[in-house]
């Protein structure tokens, strides 16, 4: 009786997980197993470079790696099982990311070379594997027609509701400019001294919510990231918003003006968004910290004591609700 492989099993097994190799049978997975090459990498080490070949795809087996920018800014993060680099391969487009392990890691290589001579010589692999692909792709672009969809929605709606509160701004523009006209005329003041003194007393009346990000809005990296800062800005638009730079210059601001809430993003180059809610817990146990993150960060979210999340792609009336809400309950409430 032939001796059962029970690791080339849980192989086979492993590689069935990732969505390219979909639909291959114990035959096809043990094929590209062949030439796979095991391989480990140390915290900080980089698995591929941004714009260098794509002449290997990597199968994360343990571990976790972030994907950088151009900029070296963490945009995502990476967990067992999937697959990393495999669309450059199969494109033969250079890389468009930085991928680097952040704990101790363990793939398996595949080269490209016998990637594709696999596909050339075997074509029922080639089949399943074009189709899986085929199906990883629509699946992306329905999300992303679902995800424009909601946007569209939303936008609608918010363009109403920003209609009906330029009108009310526009006359209360114009009570204002009355008042101060009858003002000045009442009490014989330099108008321009009144417009100063009311400016200096309503000027604290909003609340104030700090932005926290890896970088400013005008220097972000990507044009996504700067959207976003944008958007939270604009979508709070009856808070004064301000931002910092990363946590270090969030602590700074803190300490030079009154800050009311708090929304800092997840990922964050040297002080993240843990560590800022670890001293702001010590500092102001009473102001209530949002974060925001993405899919690949929700589970680690979820295990630290923010007081919300703002979920990524945005969604300008979940942002807004999140931060009412947030008011409305106060730090104490929520803990």
């Amino acid at each position: 009786m032939a001796k059962i492989d029970h690791r080339k099993e849980l192989l086979i097994q492993v590689m069935k997980k990732i969505p390219i190799f979909k639909g291959l049978g114990p035959t096809q997975a043990s094929k590209i197993l062949a030439h796979c090459v095991h391989k480990s990498f140390a915290p900080g080490d980089k698995v591929c470079v941004i714009d260098t070949p794509s002449d290997e795809m990597f199968v994360l087996l343990s571990g976790e790696v972030a994907i950088l920018n151009s900029e070296g800014l963490t945009v995502a993060t990476i967990l067992p099982v999937t697959m990393v680099g495999e669309m450059g391969v199969i494109t033969g487009l250079p890389r468009v990311a930085t991928v680097e392990a952040t704990k101790p890691t363990t793939t398996f290589v595949i080269p490209k070379k016998s990637f594709d001579a696999i596909l050339r010589d075997d074509d029922i692999v080639r089949s399943k594997v074009y189709k899986a692909i085929i199906d990883v792709l629509s699946g992306k672009l329905s999300n992303d027609n679902d995800r424009m969809h909601d946007y569209l929605q939303s936008h609608s709606r918010l363009e109403g509701r920003m209609a009906v509160l330029e009108r009310r701004l526009t006359e209360q523009e114009r009570r204002a400019q009355i008042a101060l006209d009858l003002g000045a005329e009442v009490s014989g003041r330099d108008r321009a001294e009144l417009e100063l003194h009311v400016d200096e007393q309503v000027k604290d009346l909003l609340p104030r919510i700090l932005f926290v990000s890896g970088t400013g809005w005008h220097t972000r990296a990507t044009d996504d990231e700067a959207e976003f800062g944008r958007w939270v800005k604009e979508g709070l638009s009856g808070f004064d918003v301000i931002e910092a730079s990363g946590g270090s210059e969030a602590l700074d601001m803190m300490g030079e003006q009154k800050i009311d809430l708090i929304i800092t993003e997840f990922r964050m180059p040297e002080m993240d968004g843990i560590q800022l809610l670890e001293v702001l817990r010590a500092l102001y146990p009473d102001l209530p910290v949002l974060a925001t993150f993405d899919y690949m960060d929700a589970e680690e979210a979820a295990k630290h004591a923010f007081d919300g999340f703002i979920e990524k792609p945005l969604s300008l009336e979940s942002l807004q609700h999140t931060v009412e809400t947030t008011f409305g309950r106060g730090r104490s409430a929520a803990n």
